[in-house]
């Protein structure tokens, strides 16, 4: 019975630097795992994209998106949308509205309004559409996919489908000057299972790793696995 030799060999030491890298992919996806849950089981399961941090203002009567295609840029995604229009002045009355882009363009005809294109520290870039005051107040106008209207902060809730939508965040009575931070937030509905499926991976992988870390350093030793 031929006992195993003692030292390293090459195929011993290959063995441990493929485990050590295993290792580290096995903690990588461990702790993507464990993120990917925790963060599904916050806030309902809505996830931040990270606008809260810009302020947003205008002199005019609305600030608008730009339009986006739901059913590429969200709805492969996201399951659900959440748009949140906190002003700065807590007692005034807002509105945030969700509307496809037709709707939007045809409710905003005429009105000055500016459309915001990216938003950073400096403030945002955007274009400035001219015009008068609205027409309709935005709760009492029609088209909305989805819209919130009263005093302080709102929130309106979307379930994704298919189509050119933008939003838009007034004062609930149409008046110039809207102000404040608006917040979006999406709900991934799969993301709970990427989490346990990356855990679950991320474990069979570290055992693998020890395994082939271990037996090299006992053989080394001249111990018998």
């Amino acid at each position: 019975m031929r006992t195993p030799s003692k030292g390293w060999t090459a195929g011993r030491i290959t063995a441990v630097v493929v485990g050590a890298f295993l290792a580290l992919i096995a903690l990588t996806l461990i702790g993507a795992g464990g993120t990917a849950i925790a963060m599904a089981s916050q806030d309902d399961g809505y996830i931040d994209l990270g606008t809260s941090k810009y302020k947003h203002r205008t002199d005019t009567y609305a600030m608008t998106t730009e339009s986006w295609r739901a059913d590429k840029e969200l709805g492969g995604l996201y399951d659900d949308l959440r748009i949140t229009f906190k002003p700065d002045r807590a007692s005034d009355a807002v509105f945030i509205g969700l509307a496809g882009k037709g709707q939007m363009r045809q409710y905003l005809d005429g009105v000055q309004h500016v459309t915001i294109h990216d938003s950073s520290d400096k403030g945002d870039t955007e274009s400035k559409h001219p015009g008068g005051t609205p027409k309709t107040p935005p709760a009492k106008a029609d088209g909305w996919i989805a819209k919130a209207s009263g005093q302080g902060a709102q929130t309106l809730n979307w379930s994704v489908k298919s189509g050119d939508v933008a939003a838009v965040a007034m004062k609930a009575d149409g008046s110039r000057g809207p102000a404040g931070h608006v917040t979006v937030a999406a709900k991934i509905g799969w993301l709970p299972w990427i989490g346990v499926a990356s855990l679950v991976a991320g474990l069979f992988v570290l055992a693998g790793s020890v395994l082939l870390i271990v037996r090299p350093l006992r053989r080394a030793r001249g111990r018998t696995a």
